[in-house]
């Protein structure tokens, strides 16, 4: 199939299930989750049982099969609590999806959706998981009046709406009788692979004008152009090894779609047993670094590192204002998660005095963070207090990582107005040198991309646990992370 060209792209169709959201395992075991709800373990082969009958029959098999002391109606009210419920609070998007609705957007394409799916389910899914501010309108079945099986009319809409003709639209579907539909209306249709229809794709491939497996590659595809990468500094010391620091953030940086450059505030001779040399730089050699980049190839994000003495923070803060830097995530090295202090109290001051105000957002663990206001942090309760002390105090806003001490890998975020809670997977991974600075890197990255601050961290946080999940084993202490996982589908603006 031919590779997609972004200018051919007027306007642009989304179905939901299975392709904006990994909501389709949800539909497979609805009946299932929902007498889970009910403490009862269900047959293996439910759902398809079910999928032959209507909602009223599948309602009285479950009342008769599993001795439900409730009504038809009842039961079809929970399951319908337990979709409503998945889609307020737990359905995520597809992996590439944000990034992808990110880049029509950037081109000024308009997107629409058309689902099958209720808009209350619709509306709740698209506004918690951040896609609703990139979608210009959504076309359900039930508001049209008619199926995507039965009828093209929900693109026709959608097409008339953004004033594109058929011919120039582009429809995204995962389920092949809709893609057939689709392509008989004259649209140029773009079939991906979901998990929960692997067994049609046969059929999804021959009505389809391109198909990908994922909507990684799908990018890859489009966003071809290498000349427009974005560019990030990094002010952070140098790691020997590789796995932290400067090595990390470029990794980093290279693997989210932007280019990297730094200015080294230390080398360090260390590997991941522990560091054995430190020596900072010469503060006018730092300034020069900042000076070199700034005045040539101007970053559109900064990240800042651990930066120890407080003759480098000055010269650092002296630069970003003299610049107007912009987009500065700054991860305030100060205490290892022992609790050993690795900067001055002398350095701690100044960073917080001259750099936080500079900062769009600062990434403290727990034991910096009770550093930076005196509270035992111990509970999600204390993650949020001691957050909206800092932003209190400092005037940024701050991202407090929760790591597997307090709420498993959930991180909290809080911009001054709101706080939002971003759940990370738990990876049994004991090679993680480098995380926090992985971290704000990506997260500068992404800022540099223009995504917003919410937007930006969640992205980060799918990186990071993918670089974790590839289970990279170097070194004989706590090895790195395999930073370069995913470097094909993510290289993209």
């Amino acid at each position: 199939m031919k590779k997609i060209v972004i200018s051919d792209i007027k306007g642009a169709i989304f179905d939901m299930d299975g392709v904006l959201l990994d909501s389709m395992p949800m539909w497979d075991h609805a009946g299932e989750m929902y007498l889970a709800g009910q403490g009862i373990q269900a047959e293996s082969d439910l759902e398809k049982v079910l999928f032959t009958m209507t909602m009223m029959k599948g309602a009285e098999y479950m009342q008769e099969h599993y001795g439900l002391e409730l009504s038809a109606k009842e039961i079809i009210d929970g399951i319908n609590e337990t979709v409503r419920d998945f889609y307020a609070n737990k359905v995520e998007p597809k992996s590439g999806v944000p990034e992808l609705l990110r880049f029509l957007k950037r081109y000024d394409i308009p997107v629409t959706v058309a689902t099958s799916t209720d808009r209350c389910h619709v509306e709740a899914a698209l506004v918690r998981t951040g896609l609703m501010k990139y979608v210009d309108r959504i076309f359900t079945c039930s508001e049209v009046g008619v199926g995507k099986a039965a009828s093209p009319k929900i693109y026709e809409m959608a097409a008339e709406f953004m004033g594109t003709p058929a011919s120039d639209t582009f429809v995204f579907e995962d389920a092949y009788h809709a893609a057939e539909t689709a392509q008989n209306g004259g649209f140029v249709v773009v079939g991906l692979y979901d998990e929960s229809s692997r067994d049609r794709q046969g059929d999804l491939i021959a009505h389809c004008d391109h198909y990908f497996k994922s909507m990684d590659d799908m990018l890859c595809s489009i966003n071809s152009d290498r000349s427009r990468l974005v560019p990030v500094l990094t002010i952070a010391g140098s790691d020997s090894s590789g796995g932290a620091g400067v090595q990390a953030d470029l990794k980093t940086m290279q693997a989210n779609g932007v280019f990297g450059m730094s200015a080294i505030t230390a080398l360090t001779a260390q590997n991941t047993t522990g560091v054995t040399a430190i020596m900072n730089v010469i503060p006018d050699v730092l300034g020069a670094q900042i000076d070199a980049v700034f005045t040539d190839i101007r970053p559109k994000a900064v990240k800042i590192g651990m930066v120890s003495v407080p003759e480098l923070i000055d010269v650092i803060a002296d630069r970003l204002a003299r610049y107007n830097a912009e987009n500065v995530v700054l991860d305030p090295v100060m205490v290892a998660t022992s609790g050993a202090k690795l900067i001055s109290d002398d350095a701690v001051e100044v960073m917080t005095g001259k750099l936080f105000p500079l900062a769009k957002l600062i990434t403290p663990n727990i034991p910096e963070t009770e550093a930076l206001t005196g509270i035992s942090v111990k509970s999600v309760a204390d993650m949020e207090n001691a957050a909206r002390c800092i932003y209190g105090k400092y005037g940024c806003a701050v991202l407090v990582k929760g790591g597997h001490s307090i709420n498993d890998a959930n991180d909290m975020l809080f911009d001054g107005e709101n706080i939002t809670w971003f759940s990370g997977k738990r990876i049994d991974n004991p090679n993680t040198h480098g995380t926090g600075c992985t971290l704000s890197s990506a997260i500068a990255s992404n800022l540099a991309k223009e995504y917003d601050v919410s937007d930006s961290v969640r992205m980060a946080k799918q990186y990071i646990s993918g670089a974790l999940a590839a289970m990279l084993d170097l070194g004989s202490g706590s090895g790195p992370l395999n930073h370069g996982f995913d470097i094909r589908s993510r290289y993209m603006l």
